[in-house]
């Protein structure tokens, strides 16, 4: 038996657009009627029915909202959905006067297809099975009624059946109510979903399972329905697990044929919990949208997302972020009741010394994926949830539920993951923000060092030459002053060497940064290399009255780039003059397949706040100018190290010295060297 088609009306002005419907909606079960005017859309709506009417605001003559307020006049087509659909008209002013003139939605050109469709698809549903139900409840009662006076053939008692089994089949709620509100009938699916039973249902008593915000909306429009047109609302239902669901009531008055009469009110109650969900949660991500793009201040940030989130997802909420050491560190916790806040910042704390929940939190990292954990030490169900950003694991957000009911199932999980994402792209962006300007305050202490440190000798190679234009002005008749004029381009050379030195240094940094930084390695004996180093810091130990003593094996062969070894032990020792002067040693010792070297000062000692610094770039020892030096010394020593697959440590008390540890092995190759950034950080059981 061939399904008769539905009548599904298009109008719009434009030829490409009801094209552009028609190609959506294409589907054998559909019959597009498409009216270039809302005049011609008048004139189909007189002669057939139609299950949707998708209706373009901007026509010519009549426009939209006007040929919607005269379907809405007509008692054979006020029933009919409209759906407005515009791409001009998208200010909230038009949504509304087009939900005021009686549209059940608002549409924006280019529309979504999958939207389109689905919406009609409900629409046609509904239509389709509004004409059965009418159909087979008016039959059903009918004969219900005669039951009790005649007897009823085997053949329609056996249609009656068929009906009822019907309507038990479908699996929306159907139902049929008295002129008063009283039940009537009520199809197996209402009894299923709620719980009840017939005596439960019956007179009034189904109002009970409606939620009581709800209920009063619901009875006004049945109640004040005189016209007895077709009404619908939204409502939440009780189940029989004890949760409310959304659903969306429609229902059509049975009048008589004769007098016209209301005989009884017939509907039907659609599950919407899950497109309500879906609502509520863009609803909610939009919210936090504007919270994280409101701030670059993380910590306020994440203060108000927790505002934002608690009481929604749980009764108290906690950021941790990994430190440094790769363990979770709280951040934030916050509870709905700011007088529990302590005793949340406690029980969280609490909760991430258990193994189980070290073992859920490694494993969500890990993962990326949320887990729901339930802790039986404090009866709080916990959801754990991933902040990730660019496949980096920056911490977890954890929401708990004691007092307030919460059953995290997959759409928390989902708009929690969401959440996490979006917290943890606005927490990386923050801190990129905050390095950003620390880099810039790091460019400006380095940029006052560095004039500092090039102008000193610039000055003084440019008083030298003065006094060698001085002095030649001086001499023009008599004999140069050779030993003066010697002493004068010394001193002039030791500053073109001093400036030399220092732009080398910067090269070296730049070259490091580029990943230009070339070691070349080659066997010697480490006496050579000493020997050298003697030699050529004995004139700067004498004039710093600074005693070096120097203590190593004289057979050892190595392979180790010479120069830039040299150039490691040279900065150290320079750093020693000129921070520590007094008696430097540096002893050196083979162990295995390695040679530890120390080179050990007896001066102040570092200060402990810089020790963990000392290494970066621009850091120096002590912020008085007076002291040389661009703070880029032990920068470059680190990289040389760690070029020989070697490591570098220092070791400093106050007023006893400092000793600075180098770990090689005695035959290093080149090997390629991990990115900086490509730290993983990973949580400490």
């Amino acid at each position: 038996m061939q399904t008769k088609k539905v009548n599904i009306l298009v109008v719009d002005d434009r030829v490409e657009g009801v094209l552009a419907v028609s190609a959506v909606l294409n589907s054998p079960a559909y019959n597009i009627v498409s009216a270039s005017s809302g005049s011609e859309a008048l004139k189909h709506l007189l002669k057939d029915d139609f299950a949707v009417i998708l209706l373009d605001v901007q026509m010519p003559i009549m426009n939209g909202f006007e040929t919607a307020a005269i379907i809405k006049t007509r008692e054979k087509s006020q029933d009919i959905p409209i759906i407005f659909m515009s791409a001009i008209n998208q200010d909230e002013q038009y949504v509304y006067q087009g939900y005021e003139v009686g549209a059940v939605d608002y549409l924006l050109k280019p529309f979504d297809p999958y939207i389109l469709r689905s919406k009609v698809a409900i629409f046609v549903d509904i239509f389709m099975k509004k004409n059965l139900i009418k159909e087979q409840i008016q039959k059903l009662h009918e004969i219900e009624m005669k039951a009790h006076t005649i007897a009823i053939e085997k053949k329609e008692i056996e249609n009656l059946r068929r009906y009822q089994y019907l309507a038990d089949s479908i699996p929306q709620i159907l139902f049929r109510l008295t002129p008063d509100a009283s039940y009537d009938y009520f199809n197996k699916v209402w009894f299923e979903y709620t719980g009840l039973t017939k005596e439960n249902t019956a007179g009034l008593n189904w109002k009970k399972v409606i939620h009581p915000e709800d209920l009063n909306l619901l009875m006004k429009l049945i109640e004040h329905n005189e016209n007895l047109e077709g009404l619908e609302c939204e409502c939440r239902i009780l189940n029989k697990l004890g949760d409310y669901r959304w659903h969306l009531i429609r229902v059509q008055p049975e009048t008589d044929d004769n007098t016209h009469e209301l005989k009884n009110w017939l509907g039907t109650a659609t599950d919407i919990e899950d497109r309500k969900k879906r609502e509520e949660a863009q609803r909610f991500l939009a919210e936090a949208g504007e919270i994280l793009v409101s701030s670059l201040d993380s910590v306020v940030t994440l203060q108000s997302i927790s505002k934002l989130a608690v009481p929604y997802f749980a009764d108290w909420c906690a950021f941790d972020l990994i430190n440094e050491q790769g363990k979770l560190e709280n951040l934030i916790t916050y509870h709905f009741d700011s007088e529990e806040n302590n005793w949340a910042k406690e029980i969280h704390e609490s909760h991430l010394a258990f193994p189980e929940i070290q073992t859920v939190t490694k494993r969500v990292l890990e993962s990326g994926k949320s887990e729901v954990h339930y802790s039986e030490l404090t009866k709080h169900s916990l959801m754990i949830v991933p902040l990730i950003a660019h496949g980096q694991a920056l911490g977890t957000l954890t929401f708990a539920a004691s007092k307030t009911p919460k059953v995290y199932d997959q759409y928390y999980k989902d708009l929690g993951e969401e959440l996490g994402r979006r917290v943890a792209l606005s927490f990386e962006n923050s801190q990129l923000y905050q390095i950003s300007q620390q880099a810039i305050e790091v460019r400006n202490d380095f940029l006052s060092i560095a004039s500092h440190e090039l102008n000193t000798p610039i000055t003084s190679l440019k008083f030298q030459l003065q006094i060698l234009k001085k002095t030649l002005a001086n001499t023009k008749d008599a004999p140069l002053p050779i030993e003066k004029f010697t002493k004068s381009v010394d001193t002039s050379v030791k500053q073109v060497e001093r400036l030399i030195n220092l732009v080398q240094v910067l090269l070296d940094v730049s070259y490091i940064q580029a990943g230009k930084f070339n070691l070349i390695f080659e066997e010697f004996n480490i006496n050579e290399m000493f020997n050298e180093l003697i030699d050529q810091q004995n004139e700067i130990m004498a004039n710093f009255h600074c005693e070096l003593k120097v203590d190593y094996p004289h057979n050892l062969k190595i392979v180790w780039d010479k120069t830039r070894i040299e150039q490691v032990f040279i900065n150290l020792l320079n750093n020693a003059v000129k921070y520590a002067p007094g008696k430097i040693e540096i002893t050196v010792r083979e162990e295995n397949e390695k040679v530890i070297i120390k080179v050990k000062d007896y001066g102040k000692g570092i200060p402990q706040e810089k020790l963990n610094f000392i290494f970066d770039r621009f850091e120096r020892a002590t912020s008085n100018l007076n002291v040389s030096g661009l703070g880029l010394g032990l920068y470059i020593v680190k990289q040389i190290v760690e070029g020989h697959q070697g490591k570098i440590e220092v070791h400093s008390e106050t007023e006893l010295g400092t000793c600075f540890t180098i770990t090689l092995p005695k035959k290093a190759v080149k090997v390629e060297t991990l990115s900086p950034f490509s730290y993983q950080p990973e949580i400490q059981n």
